[in-house]
């Protein structure tokens, strides 16, 4: 085992869920040059969820939970052996952790197995992750908010996350060293966006003589979706609304924990005949590319893939100015309209001045496109082999 070459790279992440975080790194994953970057492998709990058949069977998988089966309720303790083992076997050079779990997981690991670098990335803005109504509960929440900052410090080479917002966050408000915050974008796979978004769709919501909006988000509290859905009231009883009843409707794509909720809200709100939820969509970019508009209500974000996925099809966008990737992707209102964030007085006008001004709205489009290398995979995959 000491005469063979050392792993290059492991990512470090939990599962294959239709996470924008893990969609972001299974991006790179697939495209990544072993030739010209080093070797990569990926280590899960266990490789299942809505991801699995999206990432390259070309990419190594280690599947932890299989080192050390994990317990009921120790299941985070199991997985410290499960990493001590695996890196001990292939001795990676680096490795990045794809969230608090494994990024405070590796942090323990590293008081006894010191030989590999270690990047944590976090994909979120900490201070709204921790205090949120989808913050991590129990023993582990408790850990992550009082001691994440302490173990960071000590045992991470560097902090990486999505956002100059979320970084300037890990600095001020919770001490993160400064020369160890790195800040790289997500990646879109644009080539791969576009080609899916042509594929065949039978939707009649998305067809000529329609003003349908399309979001693609869980179904959590995070993403706010009964902001919309009251914000879309307000607009069906508008005179926008009210002229044009039968063509403006809503299509929801993605699942989660709140959609009965959601699904309940709906009908209390009078929404039935305009709002469909679709469920989880392996192909999302085909009901995009035939919206008119795209709409985001996330109280908080790291930075948001569906939105650059939106940009990279040219539809018009309106978003919540929340922390903290929104405002970044956006331009500040350049490339698309921002409205307060958890105002649904003002989503519902930003919603209703893109439709009263749909050529203005068609104009930030078009600048977000002229910014789209931000977010260029083979330029985020180079940035992510420096870390």
């Amino acid at each position: 085992m000491k005469n063979e070459k050392r792993l290059d790279i492991l990512f470090a992440m939990n599962t294959l869920d239709d996470l924008g975080i893990q969609r972001a790194i299974v991006w790179i994953l697939n495209e990544w040059n072993e030739d010209r970057y080093g070797t990569v492998a990926l280590s899960l709990h266990k490789k299942e969820g809505k991801l699995k058949d999206f990432l390259s069977p070309n990419v190594k998988v280690f599947e932890i939970d299989k080192i050390v089966k994990p317990i009921k309720h120790l299941g985070f303790f199991c997985r410290l052996f499960s990493y001590y083992f695996l890196l001990k076997k292939i001795r990676p050079q680096k490795i990045i952790a794809v969230n608090q779990g494994e990024g405070l997981a590796l942090c323990l690991v590293k008081r006894f197995y010191r030989n590999f670098r270690l990047i944590i990335s976090e994909h979120c803005h900490v201070s709204s992750n921790i205090s949120g109504a989808d913050a991590h509960k129990g023993w582990f929440g408790w850990y992550y908010r009082n001691f994440f900052s302490r173990e960071y410090n000590k045992y991470a080479d560097i902090v990486h996350t999505v956002s100059y917002e979320a970084a300037d966050d890990l600095i001020k408000k919770h001490g993160i060293i400064p020369e160890k915050v790195r800040v790289i974008y997500n990646p879109v796979d644009f080539e791969v966006v576009r080609k899916k978004a042509e594929e065949k769709i039978d939707e009649s919501w998305l067809k000529e003589g329609y003003n349908t909006v399309v979001a693609v988000s869980r179904l959590t509290s995070q993403k706010r979706l009964d902001i919309l859905l009251k914000a879309w009231q307000l607009v069906k009883k508008t005179e926008l609304g009210k002229n044009n009843e039968n063509s403006y409707r809503l299509l929801i794509c993605g699942d989660g924990p709140l959609r009965k909720e959601l699904e309940n809200l709906v009908y209390e709100l009078g929404l039935k005949e305009s709002v469909k939820f679709l469920g989880f969509q392996a192909n999302p970019w085909k009901y995009i590319k035939r919206a008119k508009l795209f709409v985001n209500t996330s109280e908080w974000e790291g930075l948001s893939c569906s939105l650059i996925e939106a940009q990279a099809l040219g539809i018009p966008i309106v978003a919540s100015d929340c922390p903290s990737g929104n405002k970044e992707i956006l331009m500040d209102g350049e490339a698309g309209l921002l409205f307060e964030n958890k105002n649904i007085e003002d989503c519902a006008q930003k919603i209703m001045e893109a439709f009263d001004n749909y050529n203005r709205a068609l104009e930030k489009a078009h600048v977000a496109g002229y910014y789209l290398s931000r977010f260029n995979l083979a330029k985020i995959i180079e940035e992510y082999s420096m870390l």
